[in-house]
């Protein structure tokens, strides 16, 4: 049997007065009401909600809901030296935006960035919780830089997120996902995202490594996906439905996270017409030790 997990973010903001409490709190710090200490502990508070809730639900691999993050890309970049922060760009086909990092100098990692979230997510789940980072292609391509420089820039956010990687393996973190989904849009840069996974690999150590991809398919560069120093390779087979028959017919031996839940549908999906789907890869696809996910992160959908 499959077992479950998310892929990052979780709704933070609910309809209750209790679920609104952190939008309240941000409001009340960006007003000079409350110190950036007092606004953590309602971070902290939400975050284990939030965990609990995944837990609750049956994930077996929860995250902390990345209840910290304004988005995926300063949540990084803000604390890397070689960046700053320009203005609002829409986050690929969302309603969501985030801050463009301005490339100003040679990537370099400081201080650790999500080792003190997922080490307080993890005193809150009995089992494992799953550290998330962006990848490095991503962080690349979607910064502000010359467009010959993503190549370079990779490799420079690779050797600055090593330096993360280790340092959650040396917190205790045993399940680490990279966030690819960059490179649903230009599959022809795949020897980038390759590199930059070799590089994170590297510094693993027996920690659980894993590739998530979504906002569209990975089909033409699936077999060169599975064949990456990862553990698990993750899919997003909502927007991506070609992904459904490239597992058909590359038979990828790395263990897969099936993402078949609508992310971005507010519209329940049936539970058994999705688990006979994912059964229907048994000889394509190692069932039992893969998981089942959402398409993407749930932060598009209402808590």
């Amino acid at each position: 049997m499959a077992r479950t997990t998310v892929v990052g973010s979780y709704p933070r903001i609910g309809d209750t007065a209790d679920e609104q409490r952190l939008r309240r709190a941000i409001a009340r710090f960006e007003e000079g009401k409350i110190s950036e200490a007092e606004l953590r502990e309602v971070e902290r508070s939400v975050a284990a909600d939030v965990i609990r809730e995944q837990i609750g639900a049956g994930i077996a691999l929860p995250t902390d809901g990345q209840v910290t993050w304004y988005d995926s890309q300063s949540h990084f970049t803000r604390r890397l030296e070689g960046f700053e922060e320009n203005g609002l760009v829409r986050y690929f086909d969302t309603n969501t935006y985030y801050r463009q990092p301005v490339v100003t100098g040679t990537i370099q990692w400081r201080e650790p960035i999500v080792v003190d979230e997922w080490r307080h997510a993890a005193s809150i789940a009995s089992g494992p919780v799953k550290a998330v980072l962006t990848g490095s292609y991503t962080l690349a391509t979607l910064a502000k830089a010359d467009s010959h420089e993503v190549k370079r820039l990779t490799r420079e956010i690779a050797d600055a997120l090593a330096n993360e990687v280790r340092a959650l393996r040396s917190a205790g973190a045993t399940h680490i996902q990279i966030d690819e989904p960059a490179i649903t849009r230009s599959p022809k840069d795949v020897s980038l995202v390759r590199r930059g996974i070799e590089i994170l690999a590297s510094e693993k150590g027996s920690a659980s490594l894993s590739l998530f991809t979504y906002f569209g398919n990975v089909a033409l560069i699936l077999k060169d996906l599975a064949s990456l120093p990862i553990d698990n390779l993750g899919l997003d087979l909502v927007q991506g439905a070609a992904n459904w028959d490239a597992i058909a017919k590359t038979s990828p031996t790395v263990p897969l996270t099936f993402g078949v839940v609508d992310a971005r549908n507010t519209k329940r999906d049936d539970p058994q017409r999705l688990a006979q789907s994912v059964l229907g890869l048994r000889g394509h696809a190692s069932i039992e030790e893969s998981y089942v996910s959402p398409s993407n992160g749930l932060e598009f959908l209402p808590r």
